[in-house]
C-alpha cells in the first residue's frame, strides 16, 4: 500500500470510529450532541484534506482518474447533504438514522483506497508525495 492512500486510510479509521461511538449513544445522553458535533469537523477536516490537498493532483488528461474524481465528488456532496438532515433531525429531537451516511462513507471509502489513491501513489514522483503527506499531516484528525 502506498503512503497516500495508507494516510487517507488512517483518516478514514479516525473518521469511521467516530460515526460508531455517536451510533452507540442515545439521544438523551449529554454527549449526544458533542459526538455528532466532533464527528462532523473531522468530516469536515477529512474532506477539506481531499478536497483542497489531493483531488488537485489528479491527472486532466486521464478519463480514468477523471472519471474517479467526479465520483468522488458527488460522494461529498452527498455525504455533505445527508449530514444537513442528520443535524435537522437532531434539532427536531430526533436520533438520526445513519445507516444511509455509514453504507455511503464505506462505499466512498472503497473507492478512494482500492483505485483512486493507489492510481496516484503510483503516478506522482516522491517529491510530491512528500508534500501531499506534509499538507495532511498538518491537519489532525480527533
Amino acid at each position: 500500500m502506498g503512503p497516500i492512500t495508507l494516510a487517507m486510510l488512517k483518516q478514514h479509521a479516525i473518521v469511521n470510529k467516530i460515526l460508531l461511538d455517536f451510533e452507540k449513544i442515545p439521544k438523551n445522553d449529554t454527549y449526544y450532541i458533542e459526538k455528532f458535533n466532533l464527528f462532523k469537523w473531522n468530516l469536515n477536516k477529512h474532506v477539506f484534506v481531499e478536497e483542497e490537498n489531493i483531488f488537485p493532483v489528479t491527472d486532466k488528461n486521464n478519463k480514468v482518474e477523471m472519471k474517479q474524481l467526479q465520483n468522488l465528488l458527488k460522494d461529498h456532496k452527498d455525504i455533505k447533504g445527508i449530514i444537513r438532515n442528520m443535524e435537522d433531525e437532531i434539532s427536531d429531537g430526533k436520533k438520526p438514522n445513519t445507516m444511509f451516511l455509514r453504507e455511503l462513507l464505506f462505499s466512498h471509502e472503497g473507492r478512494e483506497i482500492k483505485s483512486f489513491y493507489p492510481l496516484l501513489d503510483l503516478r506522482l514522483s516522491p517529491a510530491r508525495k512528500r508534500m501531499i503527506l506534509n499538507q495532511i499531516s498538518e491537519v489532525k484528525l480527533r
